[in-house]
């Protein structure tokens, strides 16, 4: 009679913690959506007025175009890889990962590639290609206000490598 109700128990809760380990994503908010919207029409100066005051190099590296930062950002056409191709294909998906108390990355997948991903390897994030696949953008958060902190320039560093 015991084993009648361990064993259920037991694959309730097995199933339940599953769950739990799987990556979930969440839709923008609405200044995450003005952010990315400001990227997708290519709006550096909306991009670097949008940024944490400690990021101010990176902003003015953006307000005047540096060729390597707006190739990485915004692309030089169509397709490239960058963090722009990736915005331009809604509805995104984006997955947060904890970078301490006030800060994180949040990883935005272009359209039905976080499913695609996740599916290979649904206990643990999969990222796929940086540029394609994701954008990774760096948050910081000031009196309760999450700011831009590295022009979403995540995307091609080591952390956010492809799994």
């Amino acid at each position: 009679m015991l084993r009648r109700f361990i064993f259920p128990a037991m694959a309730a809760g097995l199933l339940a913690s599953a769950c739990a380990t799987t990556p979930q994503c969440r839709p923008p908010t609405d200044a995450e959506r003005q952010l990315f919207g400001a990227i997708v029409a290519h709006d550096e100066a909306t991009v670097a007025s949008a940024m944490a005051p400690s990021a101010s190099a990176t902003a003015a590296r953006l307000r005047n175009l540096d060729p390597a930062l707006e190739a990485q950002v915004f692309g030089s056409r169509m397709g490239d890889r960058s963090v722009r191709t990736v915005l331009m294909r809604p509805p995104l998906c984006l997955y947060d990962a904890a970078d301490g108390r006030n800060a994180r990355t949040t990883y935005v997948f272009a359209n039905g590639r976080f499913d695609a991903l996740q599916a290979a390897s649904p206990s643990q994030l999969a990222l796929g290609t940086p540029g394609v696949d994701h954008a990774a953008c760096r948050f910081v958060e000031i009196d309760g206000v999450w700011h831009l902190e590295d022009a979403c320039l995540s995307t091609f560093s080591a952390t956010a490598s492809s799994s």
